[in-house]
């Protein structure tokens, strides 16, 4: 089990994240913050106008850890920090996106529709992708090939 030691840069003290194997992701280091400090709590209005992102530094060499697929091994010991983000490009927002699957799948219907931000665009199939037979894209296979050179016929001069 993982143990990464984390404080805000307000805080005295580092508290301890318990994360299963011995490396976890920078995201996954996140998203956990986010849980055990309940900074996604509050209503969904409320939620939708706070939009941060967390900076995450390593407290010995002061590296800060921009790659959110980067792993970080057991014992570190990071200083986390609430920065503002864009609409729509919060934390909270990729852990929801991380969660409901990431917008990717196949099928259709209301549970594919709600993976997506804009529902009323999946509804309608906008983001259906169908094939017609009548397109072809290729040069048809009914057109004869270039005559081919004959066996014994001299190369051109």
């Amino acid at each position: 089990m993982a143990t990464i030691l984390y404080k805000f840069r307000s805080s005295s003290q580092f508290d301890s994240l318990p994360l299963p194997g011995t490396t976890a992701r920078v995201f996954d280091v996140k998203r956990a913050i986010v849980r055990a400090k309940r900074l996604d709590a509050g209503s969904a209005a409320t939620t939708s106008r706070l939009e941060f992102d967390l900076s995450l530094r390593n407290a010995n060499t002061n590296e800060e850890y921009t790659d959110e697929s980067e792993l970080l091994p057991r014992g570190t010991r990071l200083i986390v920090q609430r920065m503002p983000a864009a609409r729509g490009h919060g934390l909270l927002a990729r852990i929801a996106r991380a969660e409901g699957g990431g917008g990717g799948g196949g099928g259709g219907g209301a549970a594919a529709a709600a993976s997506y931000q804009n529902v009323a665009a999946a509804q309608a199939g906008f983001y259906e992708v169908s094939s017609r037979r009548d397109d072809d894209e290729f040069v048809s296979s009914t057109v004869a090939p270039p005559a081919a050179d004959v066996a014994g016929a001299a190369p051109p001069a």
